[in-house]
């Protein structure tokens, strides 16, 4: 894929305050003014795929819609970024109390996949580390501007092609697959 505009959003160096930043093909920053390298590492984040378990019916799979930009209106897990020092766990449950006012205590590691998340002209580059969980209800209340709404998928009626990003429909589908092979 070819760089775009917003692939490196970087036009002068953070030490010497000169235009002459070049980025290479290490995904790296070089200012050939004053040799500082800045690295523009992969940001972690993470997402749940939440089961509400069922009393006598099948169970159903919650799923939010996206409140905002990249990809508003479609589907989305909740999650979102790792804040530093936190781990993916710790952010996890953060990030799902805020978004839908729900703790999950049986979170499990899941799956983790490359992702490219276009935010406000800057393409950020990302691990999304995706975990399972269950959940006893509905959501208690849904984040204000970033979640729209929530929906209860039984497995069957996942659409992939509905999810926000290649990396959450890949572990959907992972997911899905193993639900099959029980």
């Amino acid at each position: 894929m070819s760089p775009r505009k917003h692939d490196h959003p970087f036009e002068f160096c953070p030490r010497c305050g000169r235009e002459d930043l070049r980025f290479d093909e290490r995904n790296r920053f070089n200012c050939e003014s004053c040799g500082f390298v800045f690295y523009q590492n992969t940001a972690a984040a993470c997402g749940a795929i939440l089961t509400l378990r069922g009393d006598g019916e099948s169970d159903r799979i919650l799923l939010v819609r996206r409140g905002r930009e990249p990809a508003r209106g479609k589907l989305d897990f909740p999650g979102g970024f790792i804040d530093p020092g936190e781990s993916a766990e710790a952010a996890l449950a953060r990030e799902i109390r805020e978004e839908i006012g729900m703790e999950v205590s049986d979170l499990r590691y899941f799956h983790s996949a490359p992702n490219r998340y276009p935010f406000r002209d800057v393409l950020y580059h990302t691990c999304d580390l995706i975990f399972t969980g269950t959940i006893a209800g509905a959501p208690a209340h849904l984040e204000e501007g970033e979640i729209e709404d929530f929906l209860l998928f039984a497995p069957g009626e996942i659409r992939l092609e509905d999810i926000a990003f290649p990396s959450l429909r890949e572990a959907m589908a992972l997911y899905l697959g193993s639900l099959d092979a029980r």
